[in-house]
């Protein structure tokens, strides 16, 4: 009998991808994906499409996000999978987290006026078609208008930290994050732990109530998916993975070509419930 897999980490254009839902699970489908999660930024606008083209497409749910947190000065990512991610609370707040990132667009935007780079906000927006703003849809822009010669060059140039346009933004801490998760019913994953500065941290993440690890990502060593299969075992975590899919803005990563068995995706499923009875 072929292994169940499951992709638990994809982006869609509600935030900073150029995949819709219906694609995602079109493709996932077709790689006889069994379960997904979309865990875009910041937002849950994705669930009302997901649930639909789950039972049209016949592939299974998890409902998730994908928050940035802030540790010293280094960006971490928290995954949050949900029960139900349609709590009328949640998305009330997370309607204050794209304010700020819209008004953080709004002065990069600004910023690139004055370096004599124009910026149409009003058309930037309509571009953006109510996705969660991020410096990839601004980049994108530069890179239509011919102000840069590719996404690279906007990022080197314009947007990165140091740059003249740049802003920082607000970020949770990790424990704010994994509280805010916590908060609606929801259980909280440290995304790509490979990626973090000091590995020591992650013993510190844990200690904040993380429930699990992302232990299988596209460019994970073969050593440090077995470290964090020891961590998880000794701490008693839940494992997730998946490709972290972006559409055709990461194609060195799609759909199911970073994959975690069925029983993985059933123990969060599992752990969810009793969250809610």
């Amino acid at each position: 009998m072929e292994e169940q897999r499951c992709d638990l980490h994809i982006h869609s254009n509600f935030s900073d991808s150029d995949a819709t839902v219906e694609s995602i699970f079109r493709e996932a489908s077709e790689k006889k994906i069994f379960c997904l999660s979309i865990t875009d930024h910041d937002t849950v606008e994705n669930v009302n499409q997901a649930r639909t083209y789950s039972k049209a497409y016949n592939v299974g749910l998890i409902e998730g996000i994908e928050l940035s947190a802030q540790h010293q000065d280094t960006e971490i990512h928290i995954l949050g999978y949900f029960s139900d991610a349609e709590n009328s609370d949640l998305k009330k707040e997370l309607v204050f987290l794209k304010k700020l990132r819209e008004e953080r667009i709004i002065c990069m935007a600004e910023k690139l006026n004055s370096l004599g780079v124009f910026v149409d906000v009003k058309e930037l927006f309509t571009d953006m078609r109510g996705a969660i703003p991020t410096r990839l849809h601004l980049g994108l822009y530069l890179l239509r208008k011919k102000h840069v010669s590719s996404l690279r060059q906007a990022f080197s140039k314009y947007l990165s930290p140091g740059k003249p346009a740049y802003k920082s933004r607000f970020k949770f801490s990790v424990r704010e994050a994994i509280e805010f998760i916590k908060k609606f019913g929801g259980i909280s994953f440290l995304a790509h732990p490979h990626i973090i500065p000091y590995q020591s941290w992650i013993e510190e993440f844990i200690s904040l109530g993380v429930n699990g690890l992302e232990v299988v990502y596209h460019n994970m060593s073969q050593r440090k998916k077995i470290l964090y299969e020891g961590i998880v075992q000794k701490n008693k975590l839940l494992r997730s993975g998946g490709s972290d899919a972006h559409g055709s803005y990461k194609e060195f990563t799609q759909i199911g070509s970073v994959t975690v068995p069925y029983d993985w995706a059933n123990k969060i499923k599992e752990c969810l419930k009793t969250l809610t009875t």
